[in-house]
């Protein structure tokens, strides 16, 4: 078993559960974990998910292959199609249905290998995403890493989403993103509404206990979700976590020669990440300057 996992749900009205449009799958033997989030807006979004989510943990797609991705998407798409009896559908529901339903996606898959000698090598953790759901990678109660979003302010831009019709200006990217985790480790996936909260919290500094977060119940969890929005400081969203613990023997089990070489892997992987993510957020301010600039604005006029 690669880790071990506690979900965490809770649909925007608490009243009406089948209204719950988010989705989540987890598989500890394959390794693998997955977050969607539905496009309220659009119909049977809900079962869209529900359905990517299920796929990519049972067979994920190559998202570096278009051809290998257009054909994975068909098939999941015709699953959504043949799960509606058109002839139940309103009047109103059938333009609508064209559209067809939309959702972000996020999913991880963890994989683990040995040294020669026998020994347990630092696990790998790949993550894929479209949209706005997000990980947190934390070890010893700090945040590592966040991704595909670093910024709270990126929770106000409208994100893509997989739609389950095809579309011909359709251009489907997924961000993807690689590092190496240690048993013990919380790889943290949330859908947009927790995310974003987490990320303010974050950014002001706030320490949160991921520990206590770990062993909390489903009841206390959700009863936490509720204050939170009644304070405001939550939207009235569908709400949804999951956590993932990495497995394995503990640093100080492993000889020193291993720990020491873990080290060193450790700190190049961060300083790369780091760098990457600098230079992101860099390009990323420097656009919008651009976008925003006078010069820019005046020679769009000529």
């Amino acid at each position: 078993m690669l880790f071990s996992h506690r979900t965490f749900w809770l649909p925007k009205d608490v009243q009406e559960p089948q209204g719950y449009e988010d989705a989540f799958q987890v598989d500890e033997l394959r390794g693998r974990a997955a977050i969607c989030d539905g496009v309220s807006t659009s119909l049977f979004s809900g079962r869209w998910a529900s359905i990517l989510a299920k796929a990519v943990v049972d067979g994920p797609p190559n998202v570096r292959d278009s051809v290998s991705l257009g054909q994975w998407l068909k098939h999941q798409r015709d699953v959504w199609s043949s799960s509606i009896d058109e002839h139940a559908l309103a009047w109103h529901q059938k333009p609508k249905l064209l559209e067809g339903a939309g959702t972000t996606l996020l999913w991880v898959e963890v994989t683990g290998s040995k040294s020669s000698d026998g020994t347990e090598l630092p696990k790998r953790l790949r993550c894929y995403s479209i949209g706005d759901c997000c990980l947190f990678h934390i070890r010893s109660n700090q945040v590592l890493e966040t991704f595909p979003l670093q910024e709270s302010a990126r929770f106000e831009e409208n994100p893509q989403v997989l739609r389950s019709v095809l579309k011909r200006s359709e251009q489907i990217e997924f961000e993807a993103m690689e590092t190496f985790c240690h048993p013990g480790d919380l790889v943290v996936l949330a859908s947009d509404a927790v995310a974003s909260w987490t990320m303010r919290q974050i950014e002001a500094g706030v320490d949160i206990d991921w520990q206590a977060y770990w062993q909390l119940s489903r009841e206390d969890w959700q009863q936490w979700m509720v204050e939170l929005r009644q304070d405001h400081q939550i939207r009235y969203d569908d709400s949804t976590v999951i956590l993932l613990r990495i497995s394995g023997e503990t640093r100080s089990d492993r000889p020193s020669s291993t720990r020491s070489g873990e080290r060193l892997l450790e700190q190049a992987d961060t300083a790369v990440r780091g760098a990457l993510k600098s230079l992101k957020v860099g390009l990323r301010r420097g656009l919008q300057d651009l976008a925003d600039s006078k010069w820019l604005k005046d020679d769009r006029s000529k």
